[in-house]
């Protein structure tokens, strides 16, 4: 496997750029003659070596921002507008074929469902070896040898490559997945809910072999997933989401410890502790909304315990904290000509 300092950098790629910087993205579905707001307005970046964890409820556009980073969408979806650089080159708006020189060898993706995946009828180590044949260009035999050392590197003995999806348990059908995505050395993994379906046990030992390759190989990580605990254990920064924008940003510990959009709030109050009586867990009432038809304002706003009437109407300017946290929600001031302001760290749950 190829170091980070090793790997041959792309064409017009600009080493002092961030290794990823998203701005703005909006991507919508059509429904026959609705549309849905999927992904709307989301910005974020990612550095070298780090692991970003974005979380959020179901639907709220976390896997649909990370399709759209490379062109993964199914066919009655489209990103409208915003940018997508890697190492400072615009992804956004290339064709399908230009878009082929970043999967699996600077982007790469596990997916949820691994019997889902992957193909039953093909034997595991052909399916590894056929994106560094067609990415690579490396001859077949070299392939399936990687191909080898990739399993033994996620923790699958060599002498099992022949074996086809339907003969390996869960967790390893979902190490192979790791495998495959780590073929052609990208510079980005992202995991998509990779230990959905997966026993307690073996989730922990994903999770484990992630931070390890992360270690190792000096990726990067983007964890999607609804559970906190995994991204407090695993990830750096944490990005919260609710109905298809960014409600919450920043270092883990800082978000953890300090949050400050009533929507992280509520997340972090559901999660069963130890220390606390059940009966104290918060539970956010309603639903999500409809993203066919959006409220007008702070999408939060039907369900927020803090709720003025200016969140009903507008929607709530990104305000950023001194510990780099990052929050829309209106509880906070904006500045006058509409730049962020810097504001003080304060504890949850205060207002301005």
């Amino acid at each position: 496997m190829t170091a980070p300092a090793d790997r041959q950098l792309p064409k017009q790629a600009d080493p002092s750029a961030p290794l990823l910087e998203v701005q703005g993205l909006r991507t919508q579905f059509r429904l026959g003659s609705e549309v849905v707001h999927a992904v709307d307005g989301v910005s974020f970046r990612l550095e070298r070596g780090e692991s970003l964890g974005i979380a959020g409820e179901s639907g709220c556009g976390k896997t649909t921002t990370a399709l759209s980073l490379v062109g993964l969408l199914p066919a009655n979806a489209r990103v409208l507008e915003g940018s997508v650089r890697l190492y400072g080159i615009e992804l956004a708006g290339r064709s399908e074929i230009g878009l082929r020189r970043y999967r699996w060898r600077e982007i790469a993706i596990v997916f949820q469902g691994a019997m889902n995946a992957l193909n039953p009828v093909r034997r595991i180590r052909d399916q590894i070896a056929e994106p560094i044949v067609q990415r690579l260009q490396v001859d077949e035999g070299a392939a399936r040898r990687k191909a080898g050392d990739l399993l033994e590197l996620v923790g699958i003995p060599r002498a099992r490559d022949r074996a086809y999806p339907h003969e390996l348990s869960g967790g390893m059908r979902q190490r192979a997945m790791i495998a495959m995505a780590l073929a052609c050395d990208p510079a980005i993994l992202i995991g998509d809910e990779p230990t959905t379906a997966l026993d307690v046990m073996i989730q922990a030992q994903i999770l484990e072999l992630l931070e390890r390759l992360r270690s190792q190989l000096g990726l990067s990580l983007i964890l999607i997933t609804h559970d906190l605990a995994v991204i407090a254990e695993t990830c750096d920064r944490v990005m919260v989401m609710y109905a298809g924008r960014v409600a919450e940003e920043g270092r883990v510990a800082d978000v953890f410890a300090r949050p400050r959009h009533p929507y992280t709030q509520r997340l972090l109050g559901s999660i069963p502790n130890l220390r606390v009586d059940r009966r104290a867990l918060d539970i956010i009432p309603g639903s999500p909304p409809d993203l066919r038809d959006p409220p007008p304002g702070c999408r939060f706003a039907p369900r927020c315990p803090v709720v003025m009437e200016i969140c009903r109407t507008e929607i709530p300017p990104e305000v950023r904290f001194a510990d780099g946290v990052r929050v829309a929600c209106h509880q906070y001031p904006e500045s006058s000509d509409g730049r962020p302001v810097i504001l003080p760290t304060k504890e949850p749950g205060t207002s301005r």
